[in-house]
């Protein structure tokens, strides 16, 4: 049966236009939807990922809009279920990162911890002398606050002009060659020594990993503690060490009990 049109751009027309004269018509009228909706769905999914899941979703639309059974598809897509797998991982990797993950597993865990890293932050710019730079500097090397605070008390007592009898100087006594080794130019500026002291930290944990010969290295010198093989038994340095720790325990407690009152002051301004 030959396809007639009264004009050359039936083709393009619409089919509502065209009379339909016998069956085989229809079946190509139907083919010809079936293949324009299938070149649609996958010009779409070269937008999303190479067709896996354009497809997948796709082609039952179509399938079902024509009236056409789903068995009738009766294929079986192996190849485009494995593509769609892999399209799924790589676009959904916001959801799989370990921040994510909890915040959308564990909502309210999250608030918390973020609630209270502002009670924090607060904290240390209202109520610690230099407390501003502390906390940024303490979180840019990855390490508490509090602890950083804490050796700073220790050793200058927030003093930013202090030299001792060694001539260790500033915040934070930095001796003059860590503090060219760490970047400090001027170890009085407090801005400065407290960025130079931070990163010696985040140097002593990266190579001692343990807190308590951690602070050991920064009081008694890192030599000390190889000679030893640990904290050195000088009492001075043992004394540093429940100082520091007592001290960075006390911030940590001021500010839990500071989060605890924001969390009651709370529903009181709501109501």
């Amino acid at each position: 049966m030959v396809w007639k049109s009264q004009t050359a751009g039936t083709s393009r027309r619409s089919l509502r236009d065209v009379r339909v004269i016998c069956d085989c018509q229809r079946h190509r009228a139907r083919r010809t939807i079936v293949g324009s909706t299938l070149r649609t769905v996958r010009y779409v999914g070269d937008h999303l990922h190479r067709r896996g899941v354009a497809l997948l979703v796709g082609v039952p639309l179509a399938f079902g809009a024509l009236g056409i059974p789903i068995e009738a598809m009766n294929v079986s897509l192996p190849i485009l279920r494995d593509r769609a797998e892999i399209v799924s991982a790589r676009s959904m990797r916001i959801f799989t990162t370990p921040g994510a993950r909890e915040a959308l597993l564990h909502p309210e865990e999250m608030a918390r911890e973020k609630s209270l890293e502002i009670v924090k932050e607060d904290f240390f710019r209202t109520s610690i002398p230099y407390g501003s730079i502390i906390y940024r500097e303490a979180r840019l090397n990855h390490l508490p606050p509090e602890l950083v605070a804490a050796v700073i008390e220790s050793e200058s007592d927030f003093r930013p002009r202090l030299v001792s009898n060694k001539q260790a100087q500033g915040l934070m006594q930095i001796v003059p060659e860590t503090g060219r080794l760490m970047g400090c130019e001027n170890p009085f500026n407090p801005a400065q020594n407290v960025a130079a002291g931070t990163r010696y930290l985040r140097y002593l944990f990266n190579r001692f990993g343990d807190q308590g010969i951690v602070l050991a290295a920064y009081n008694a010198g890192e030599g000390n503690v190889e000679r030893f093989g640990g904290v050195p038994p000088f009492p001075e340095t043992r004394e540093y060490l429940q100082r520091v720790s007592r001290r960075a325990h006390s911030y940590r407690q001021r500010v839990h009990y500071r989060y605890m009152a924001s969390l009651r002051i709370r529903p009181a301004l709501v109501e």
